[in-house]
């Protein structure tokens, strides 16, 4: 037995090269899947110690102007655990550069913050007339400690100017970069002295039942009402849900496909070079026979061989998986706000790297050597020398044309076909890495495209909303603006179809810029009972059809509504949870919230659509609307948002054909290592006849 372990690290030594790119295929395939195992696995642990870390809320609306006493009758309504305000404004801020947007939030304390508390990171936190940004800051502008930021809603408002004195981590918050939007928190009385008001106006209840938070939202709603304060829709955490999470599940779920395809393709490579090297161990097979070896000694001396090589390549690829999936992890829990968990190792990952790695390794080298211990010594010791083709009439035939212009050529396309199963498995590696990374390239170009026509299907140029009740005829004093070619007022509001959630759009009833298209029926129209258009994903996920009725629950209130038609449109908002759109008329939204004739906000299209253009227009009507308390948002901003979300999936993808391209590369190195090994006889014959130039070489590759 030790001889035969000897010989088994003698052969390891002697294909230093070939063993090498074997052992970089399993630690590749490894690496990949437990890469990605541990990256799925660490999101979801960040979810779950983000909700119970952070303290996250499971209800949050805007209000009107709260007191503490108010705030302290909510805390006591039933199933109410804990219930916070805050102060929160939009507005813009610079620190030099361009004015970008901002959301401002003040605290009463930062040392008794119970709900989505914000984690520190350097600094302090702020004081009067200090300010502390998220981190994620830096991807919109350069921000530093000591700064000092200038704050205004409008060029025609006064500014202020807030120390930078801390940055921090705002919990389930996806990046200023994607959001094209800064979050920064200071004391509630700096931000009440900028917006002018009395009392706080964001409202954040942790529940103690989460199955009865939307009950629980109802009651708060009615109590907010007989308090005489305003209140918008409240916003019910699912608690299997975080923001960014159904993106991010997609982003998963296609890199978990390109892992699962790099460690079928290391597989393949594995296995052909393993059948190689079995290949050439046919006479050493038949000398540890014919010394009185039996059957379990052979498969006991290339069992170890495909062991040592299977249990090197998964430790290595189960480290290098972890490394990678914590690093990956980091990055997209940074991108989505999720708190990062602390380092652990999971069995499924274990078992994950055994699979592909030594179970794979210990089989491709074990299936050949079983059929060979049972050959006979003498058909095992046979050397039949150099090959005639004479005995291959088909290969001669598909090779007759090529060798009627070089015998040469047709020599080597010969050595080509003489191993069809090696040469179609090669060729299926470099096909499918090929594939691989043209599929990366178009799926990056399709979502960038989709994301362009969708925008141009919203047809406008920009919107505005205000910090107060706006009656929807306000559209046409905003039509007025020299700028402005049209204004339509839209009211939004999340519902259901059952169990189906869905987002609500009250748009126009003629000619709206929301250039619908239609797969069936009609746009909606003033109707008894109110005329719905729905999603195709929503209609398909619903099971409804044109002309069905169906209640529509909109908070606590119930609606009857007639399905008039259906359209293409399967956008939605970064962080959703709903199951597509519904399109109703402004005034039936309304209706169904209880608001009167209100716009939540409006669309904008402008005579001239350039950034600069559009960037002049929004000032100048943030300017003359600034007694509303405007807030903007410029389209082609939104969409540069959405292609940086964009570039998050290609660079993620193409980290992953990387992996499959160095996985083909690879196959293609050990198979011509194999080809050239396997003609050692041939390259003799051609130097004892004279063949010896680059050309005659390259014939036998």
């Amino acid at each position: 037995m030790h001889t035969l372990f000897r010989k088994v690290l003698r052969d390891l030594r002697r294909r230093p090269l070939r063993n090498a790119l074997t052992l970089l295929g399993i630690v590749l395939g490894v690496a990949g899947v437990v890469a990605i195992s541990s990256t799925a696995r660490t999101v979801a642990d960040a979810q779950r110690q983000t909700y119970s870390g952070s303290q996250q809320a499971d209800l949050a609306t805007y209000t009107g102007d709260m007191s503490p006493t108010t705030r302290s009758l909510v805390e006591r309504q039933p199933n109410v655990a804990v219930a916070e305000t805050r102060t929160v404004t939009f507005t813009r801020f610079t620190s030099g550069g361009a004015w970008e947007n901002l959301r401002l939030v003040g605290l009463g304390s930062f040392d008794a913050i119970r709900l989505d508390i914000v984690e520190l990171l350097d600094g302090r936190f702020p004081g009067r007339g200090e300010v502390a940004f998220d981190d994620s800051v830096r991807e919109l502008t350069a921000v530093h400690l000591g700064d000092v930021v200038a704050v205004r809603d409008s060029p025609a408002d006064p500014t202020t100017y807030l120390t930078v004195v801390g940055f921090t981590r705002s919990p389930a918050q996806l990046g200023a970069g994607i959001l094209n939007r800064a979050t920064a928190y200071s004391p509630s009385a700096t931000v009440r002295t900028l917006t002018g008001r009395s009392g706080d106006n964001f409202l954040l209840v942790r529940v103690q039942d989460q199955s009865r938070a939307s009950q629980t939202a109802g009651d708060i709603t009615r109590l907010l009402s007989k308090r005489g304060v305003s209140s918008d829709p409240f916003d019910v955490r699912d608690p299997n849900v975080f923001v960014g999470s159904r993106e991010l599940g997609t982003l998963l779920l296609l890199l978990r496909i390109f892992s699962y395809l790099g460690a079928a393709l290391s597989s393949v490579l594995v296995a052909n070079t393993l059948a190689a090297v079995m290949g050439e161990e046919t006479a050493q097979i038949g000398i540890i026979k014919s010394l009185g070896g039996q059957r379990w000694h052979v498969l006991l001396t290339y069992l170890t061989y495909g062991a040592l090589l299977g249990s090197a390549g998964t430790a290595v690829g189960w480290m290098a998986g972890l490394v990678i999936g914590r690093s990956v992890s980091a990055y997209l829990t940074g991108l989505t706000g999720l708190q990062q968990p602390g380092f652990s190792i999971a069995p499924r990952e274990i078992v994950l790297a055994l699979l592909v790695g030594a179970l794979v390794t210990i089989t491709a080298a074990l299936l050949p050597v079983f059929a060979k211990s049972n050959t006979r010594v003498a058909l095992l010791l046979r050397s039949p020398g150099v090959r005639a083709e004479f005995r291959r009439p088909l290969l001669n035939r598909l090779t007759a044309p090529l060798a009627r212009l070089n015998a040469t050529l047709a020599l080597g396309a010969r050595n080509v076909l003489r191993r069809p199963a090696r040469t179609l498995s090669t060729i299926a590696v470099v096909a499918v890495a090929v594939a691989a990374f043209v599929a990366t390239q178009a799926l990056s170009r399709s979502v960038s495209g989709t994301v362009d026509e969708l925008y141009a299907l919203y047809g406008a140029d920009a919107w505005i909303y205000f910090q107060r009740p706006i009656d929807t005829a306000y559209a046409a004093e905003l039509a007025l603006d020299p700028h402005v070619a049209r204004a339509e007022p839209w009211t939004s509001a999340s519902g259901a179809f059952g169990a189906t959630r869905t987002d609500i759009w009250g748009m126009p009833e003629r000619d709206p810029l929301y250039s619908y298209q239609l797969l069936a029926g009609t746009w909606v129209t003033q109707s008894n009972p109110p005329a719905i258009v729905i999603s195709s994903n929503l209609a398909a996920a619903s099971g409804a059809r044109v002309g069905d009725q169906r209640v529509l629950d909109v908070g606590d209130r119930q609606q009857l509504v007639r399905i008039t038609g259906i359209v293409d449109d399967s956008s939605t908002y970064l962080g959703s949870t709903a199951t597509g759109k519904a399109f109703m008329r402004v005034e039936d939204v309304n209706r169904l919230r209880g608001l009167g004739a209100s716009a939540d906000i409006f669309a904008l299209k402008f005579h001239a659509s350039d950034p600069a253009s559009v960037r002049a227009a929004l000032q100048e009507l943030e300017t003359r609307t600034r007694a509303n308390g405007p807030v903007t948002f410029a389209a082609y901003a939104d969409q540069q948002s959405a292609q940086r979300a964009i570039r998050v999936l290609t660079l993620m993808l193409n980290a992953m054909v990387i992996v499959v391209g160095v996985v083909g590369v690879s196959g293609i190195a050990n198979t011509l290592l194999i080809s050239i090994a396997e003609r050692r006889r041939e390259f003799g014959v051609l130097r004892a006849i004279g063949g010896i130039g680059a050309y005659d070489t390259i014939s036998i590759c």
